[in-house]
């Protein structure tokens, strides 16, 4: 810190300071003293350019600031970190930090002077774990703190209101009020809150009556808003804002199902499968609009993480729009894809499933059906729909992620070459109820429309049903042989 005076004239001086201080029951040390004397120096000095405080009366201005500040850590147990809404000058948030050097605080302040300011006093009394927020605190900010502390004037139903979305449940906000607070109460507690504590004092040797209203958080609900700031060095996410943004263009084709091949990534839309695959893949990007809000405690960790590790994107609104194809005005995520081997003929224990479906969202479901059941290799025939088009990773629920897949060659090839029994869905077929299904087979459905060609030359089964409907829908009719087929499984081990 620099070198500041022991003396001013009018005996406004550090000593005199002290002997104020010990008055209302402060014994400071001398690395204290010196600390707030300086801090004094540098509002007076820029008081005027910064509009920083109307009370200049020195004997005034040390009880009604720095007393009237530091005497909070007297009446209550301190939060660990604490952000201070409207600080102005500081208040209480520097006096505070000089007599607790522990607490972590975050001045917010909107005024571009008195944020100046603050940035230089920080500076210059060499505070640590103090961070100036340089904006109103709305519904777009967001702070990892356990308190908020203010001794600003709006009523405190507005402060609650504007604290909820990013304050954990025990988060306390400590109103310093006048005596006139006692109506604001029953609105503090309706907002979801629990008031815990009120005190009415008197700064010491002063008729200055003051009220400390302190209000506890009862439920843990929490909302993050993620925004594209003016400035851009604010933003920790990556920011687009153009479509001709090359790596735009590439989610683009990757969302439509055209870049999947050549990027080896695909789109995972919806919150629980973002989760999950957010958490298995730790080179994924997320990539969400600007002013999205999230609520989901799992879902803001997963994005921090993603923001620490430079893999979170923010995209304007309209952008975004033309990458969430499934309307889930979420987060969305771009993950890497397994590079699916070659199938040589051979069939794992029980069912190897041979899927030459053409539309993604029937790969998908039928691959959450084997996946579910227990099908241990799942062959994707030529022709088939790409089983990461993202309406295959939709319908799977995920499952995709968890299959064992493998390519192979056109349907006849894939008869030909199998080296086990292939047994196929057809209406002809044998019916499902009579059937005992071998040790090891390839299942193969039927493509949607045609089902099997004429000439296939392998076992057929038939699922029963009303001559009402033609045929059942491939992924179902597929469904239902898996369930079959596991269900005998389980007969023969309890028998």
């Amino acid at each position: 810190m620099r070198e500041t005076p022991k003396r001013r004239h009018n005996g406004v001086s550090r000593e005199h300071m002290n002997i104020i201080l010990r008055r209302s029951g402060f014994m400071l040390s001398d690395e204290s003293l010196e600390l707030l004397w300086g801090y004094y120096n540098l509002i007076i000095e820029h008081n005027e350019a910064c509009d920083l405080t109307r009370i200049v009366r020195f004997d005034d201005f040390i009880v009604k600031h720095f007393v009237d500040s530091m005497i909070i850590d007297r009446l209550i147990a301190l939060p660990a970190s604490l952000l201070d809404i409207g600080t102005g000058a500081g208040f209480p948030g520097i006096p505070l930090k000089i007599i607790r050097p522990d607490v972590s605080i975050i001045l917010a302040e909107q005024r571009s002077k008195r944020v100046d300011f603050l940035r230089m006093a920080v500076r210059e009394l060499g505070l640590e774990s103090v961070e100036v927020y340089p904006h109103a605190v709305t519904e777009h900010s967001f702070f990892h703190v356990e308190g908020v502390i203010t001794r600003a004037l709006e009523r405190m139903e507005t402060t609650l209101a504007r604290v909820s979305h990013f304050l954990p449940a025990g988060g306390k906000v400590i109103f310093m009020k006048g005596p006139a607070a006692e109506g604001e109460i029953s609105s503090g507690e309706a907002a979801g809150y629990a008031l815990v504590q009120k005190k009415d004092y008197l700064l010491a040797g002063t008729s200055y009556r003051r009220c400390l209203l302190v209000f506890e958080k009862k439920e843990d609900t929490m909302r993050k808003t993620y925004r594209i700031f003016i400035d851009p060095h604010e933003n920790r996410e990556k920011v687009i804002t153009s479509g001709d943004n090359t790596r735009f263009k590439e989610w683009k084709k990757i969302a439509s199902g055209e870049g999947i091949k050549d990027s080896e990534m695909t789109l995972v839309s919806g919150k629980r499968l973002v989760k999950e695959r957010g958490s298995a893949d730790d080179d994924a990007e997320l990539v969400m609009y600007d002013g999205y809000s999230e609520d989901d405690s799992e879902l803001n960790a997963l994005i921090e993480r993603a923001i620490a590790q430079k893999r979170a994107f923010i995209v304007k609104k309209a952008l975004y729009n033309e990458l969430d194809v499934f309307n889930t005005r979420s987060a969305l995520l771009f993950t890497r894809v397994d590079t699916i081997p070659q199938w040589d003929g051979h069939a794992a224990d029980g069912c190897t499933l041979l899927l030459p479906f053409q539309d993604p969202a029937n790969v998908g479901s039928a691959i959450r059906s084997a996946v579910a059941f227990g099908v241990h290799r799942i062959v994707m025939l030529r022709g088939s729909a790409n089983p990461y088009h993202p309406r295959s990773v939709r319908a799977s629920a995920g499952a995709v992620f968890q299959a064992q897949l493998f390519r192979g060659p056109a349907l006849e090839d894939a008869i030909r070459g199998a080296k086990c029994p292939c047994i196929a869905l057809d209406v002809k077929g044998i019916s499902l109820h009579e059937y005992s299904f071998p040790e090891h087979f390839c299942l193969l459905p039927g493509i949607e429309g045609p089902g099997i060609p004429q000439g296939i030359a392998c076992e057929k089964l038939a699922i029963p049903i009303s001559e009402k409907v033609e045929s059942l829908n491939a992924a179902v009719a597929t469904s239902i042989v898996l369930y079959a087929w596991r269900s005998g499984i389980q007969r023969r081990a309890l028998s």
